[in-house]
């Protein structure tokens, strides 16, 4: 060698670093954390985790490790959550999303019902193993502290003032017409009347079923936060469902906050073929059960989430008619 003291000062930088330090190191980073959706029973958090491997070789972990804590308390551990493979010398990102009950919060907070916001704090843990390479540990570990605030929800939903508007006989005799049916209109019609009355028909002429006429129907569905969270929407699509069956889908802006009540008011036609046996026992018992789906978009506070934040559930119960 032409300069032999170079070289050994070369060499001697070498020995006296640790092996791990002269070799280029995995970066892994959370790009992407957001409250991603909620329901009135939980509310389902995204990560997105970037991982860049320096390596000649393929890079593959199960996952990360996150502990959530509310208000102090811890209530949750997501366990191997979002892990993929990094190919040599690339960058890779994985997005996933994991899901916190607020049942689970409930039994654990203090005082649930006062809050209005419950601080969330999520502790990460990312393992990877590397590569079997002279120099190198075992793995490399990265650490995470993320905070977001999710409002506090504890819900009641309800279904009232559920009536069914019953045809006139012009309705009828035109559905009668479409339908090829020789009955007379002016019975026709009582027998809708008796059928959403609750009463057995004195003269069964038709079959309700068998004739496609729209029926309004009208009700509020009333979404109760027994908690302090804001409950803020505009519009409502929903379905309803009634003693199990499909009645009617629609979006509603009739949407007004009374205190810690949310009530949509909802007028909506549908076909008489649905009266089944199901749908005519609400009438006559003047009750019955009720599922309904709800979606709409939730504005939170900028520093949660900027755009609006997708609301969807699916709540049940009964109801009574009067």
């Amino acid at each position: 060698m032409k300069n032999p003291m170079k070289a050994l000062v070369i060499v001697l930088i070498l020995l006296s670093a640790p092996a791990w330090a002269q070799i280029q190191k995995p970066t892994a980073e959370i790009r992407r954390f957001q409250v991603e959706a909620l329901t009135l029973r939980d509310v389902t958090f995204l990560f997105e985790l970037a991982v860049k491997n320096p390596y000649q070789v393929e890079l593959s972990f199960s996952g990360m490790t996150l502990d959530f804590s509310v208000e102090g308390s811890k209530v949750f551990s997501a366990q191997s959550k979002g892990g993929f493979k990094v190919p040599a010398r690339k960058e890779n990102s994985n997005t996933f999303t994991v899901t916190l009950e607020y049942e689970a919060i409930i039994k654990l907070v203090k005082d649930y019902a006062s809050k209005e916001w419950l601080n969330t704090v999520i502790d990460g843990v990312l393992v990877i193993p590397l590569p079997k390479l002279p120099g190198l540990p075992q793995d490399v570990k990265f650490t995470y502290k993320l905070e977001k605030k999710i409002p506090a929800i504890k819900p009641h939903v309800a279904l009232v003032g559920f009536s069914v508007e019953p045809p006139t006989a012009a309705q009828v005799a035109q559905a009668l017409a479409k339908a090829g049916k020789k009955a007379d209109p002016a019975k026709a019609q009582k027998v809708f009347a008796d059928v959403l009355a609750g009463r057995k028909p004195e003269a069964p002429v038709i079959d309700p079923a068998e004739l496609d006429l729209p029926l309004s129907v009208s009700f509020t569905v009333e979404i109760r936060n027994d908690a302090k969270g804001p409950l803020s929407f505009q519009k409502l699509g929903y379905e309803l469902f009634v003693n199990g069956e499909s009645l009617v889908i629609g979006d509603s802006s009739g949407v007004v906050r009374e205190g810690a009540r949310t009530l949509v008011k909802v007028t909506n036609t549908f076909s008489s073929k649905k009266l089944s046996k199901g749908v005519r026992a609400l009438f006559s018992d003047r009750k019955g059960s009720f599922e309904v789906k709800g979606s709409a978009s939730l504005k939170l506070p900028d520093e949660i989430r900027k755009d609006p934040v997708p609301l969807v559930f699916r709540e049940s119960g009964t109801f009574t008619l009067k």
